[in-house]
């Protein structure tokens, strides 16, 4: 007999495959998170700080009055200059001053003399004084400087005329050198003694100062203008 084939092992079962891994189910996604806030634009601004009201100044201190000196017990009155001068000696270059004067007792008439001026605001202006009393006072004024004016002599000697401008002070004497003005009356004759009439009229007036004139007219003679020529010397 033929032989017998090898019975062939049967196959081998197939394993079965390993199950499938179940798929686990996503974790739900987180829910995205509100945007943030603008924390400084949340807040309020804080409201502009006003600016400090400016100190004020103190009010500077008074001075205080300062205390008054304690009037003197007994105060003795300055002594009043005297009026008269005494006459200076002969042969000094200078004359004796004029003794009398042309000025009227009426010539102060309605006007304040010195010892009553203090208790008047203000010296009676140069405006006040009348025709008569400004002719009066000119007079007066030529009668101290006659002594002293002695003119050239020579040919047309009568028809110069110096005018010269004077500043008196209070108390009457020179507040300024006497200025010259202009001479008239010039001629071919007398021209060489111009010069010398000038100056001896300027002469004249420096040594009649201080001239002696009422205090309460001192703003009629504070100025004067006067003129030399030959009648005054006469």
């Amino acid at each position: 007999p033929a032989p017998q084939p090898e019975p062939t092992p049967a196959a081998p079962a197939p394993r079965p495959a390993p199950p499938k891994p179940v798929a686990k189910p996503a974790p739900p996604k987180p829910a995205p998170a509100p945007p943030k806030k603008d924390v400084s634009a949340a807040k309020p601004k804080p409201a502009a700080e006003k600016p400090a009201p400016a100190k004020s100044k103190p009010a500077p201190e008074k001075p205080k009055p300062a205390a008054a000196a304690p009037a003197k017990a007994s105060q003795k009155p300055a002594a009043r200059p005297r009026s008269d001068a005494p006459a200076r000696a002969s042969g000094q270059g200078k004359a004796d001053k004029p003794k009398g004067s042309l000025l009227g007792k009426d010539f102060l008439k309605g006007i304040d003399t010195e010892d009553d001026a203090p208790r008047k605001p203000a010296p009676v202006p140069a405006a006040a004084m009348g025709p008569a009393q400004k002719a009066a006072l000119d007079a007066e004024i030529r009668r101290q400087l006659k002594p002293y004016w002695k003119s050239p002599s020579g040919a047309d000697i009568e028809q110069l005329r110096t005018f010269v401008d004077v500043q008196l002070a209070r108390d009457g004497s020179l507040a300024g050198q006497p200025q010259v003005v202009n001479t008239t009356g010039i001629t071919a004759s007398n021209r060489t003694q111009v010069t010398l009439h000038q100056e001896l009229a300027v002469k004249a007036i420096r040594l009649a100062a201080p001239f002696k004139l009422p205090p309460a007219l001192y703003d009629g003679w504070k100025s004067l203008r006067i003129s030399f020529d030959k009648r005054l010397s006469q």
